[in-house]
């Protein structure tokens, strides 16, 4: 699937601030109606909810990054070298979802 190499540069971040307004607003809401006192198995409602959302989230870059982001064979050399970047940018974005969204596993929610 061929796409414009500049929507590729900002697609992970963009994918990565969505989701960061999901998670925080799931979090605000889930505390307020107190879903993290409704226990599901070993662990509350609000925090299944959490690491579904961030599976969700981790699951459309590693889409976005398996089959939007993949080099052009056929493609020319500026294409190619946005295309190189892109992925770059969107590896970052996959390490700041890592680094901002792993307190969901062990801190305190609420």
């Amino acid at each position: 699937m061929k796409i414009f190499p500049m929507a590729g540069l900002l697609a992970g971040f963009i994918l990565w601030s969505g989701l960061f307004l999901s998670l925080y607003g799931v979090q605000a809401t889930g505390c307020k109606l107190g879903w993290h006192q409704i226990a599901i198995g070993p662990i509350s409602l609000l925090r299944l909810l959490l690491s579904g959302l961030l599976l969700t989230g981790m699951a459309g870059l590693y889409m976005m990054a398996t089959r939007w982001l993949r080099a052009d064979g056929d493609a020319d050399p500026e294409r190619q070298r946005l295309l190189q970047i892109a992925r770059m940018l969107h590896a970052a974005a996959v390490a700041a979802t890592l680094l901002t969204f792993a307190g969901i596993v062990w801190l305190t929610l609420c």
